[in-house]
């Protein structure tokens, strides 16, 4: 039975919500894998480990967002803008869960990172060439 044209967009929806998900969470695996790898090497302080882990967040954003928009391959800073928004999200539930704690200047701080490298993981994504069809 042939799909409609409907029940293609949609499928076409969800793939890209899963690729750009698989995209973030693999981002920040690799990236705090390899933060790992060199904090069990050298003696870091707290304030690097919060570079660290905003570095990851970046990376989280930027590929989810690149993943998005290549396979969208239109709107690339709407698709980027929606992306970090979504992450942002799940960001401040989280830690509103697990840290039971909100300050003014944390909230500023990962509105701005997460929607920057969003940004710009969306509009490279679109401009990025296609290898295959």
């Amino acid at each position: 039975m042939r799909k409609t044209p409907e029940e293609r967009l949609r499928k076409e929806r969800i793939m890209t919500v899963v690729y750009s998900v698989l995209a973030c969470i693999g981002a920040v695996f690799v990236t705090s894998l390899l933060f790992s790898a060199i904090a069990t090497v050298i003696d870091l302080d707290s304030s690097s480990f919060r570079l660290m882990s905003s570095i990851a967040l970046c990376a989280g954003c930027f590929g989810a967002s690149f993943a998005a928009a290549k396979k969208r391959r239109k709107d690339g800073l709407k698709t980027g803008l929606l992306c970090g928004a979504v992450i942002f999200g799940v960001t401040l539930l989280s830690g509103i869960i697990f840290v039971r704690s909100f300050s003014v200047g944390g909230f500023f701080t990962k509105v701005l990172i997460i929607m920057v490298c969003s940004s710009l993981g969306g509009i490279i994504g679109v401009n990025s060439r296609r290898r295959f069809r």
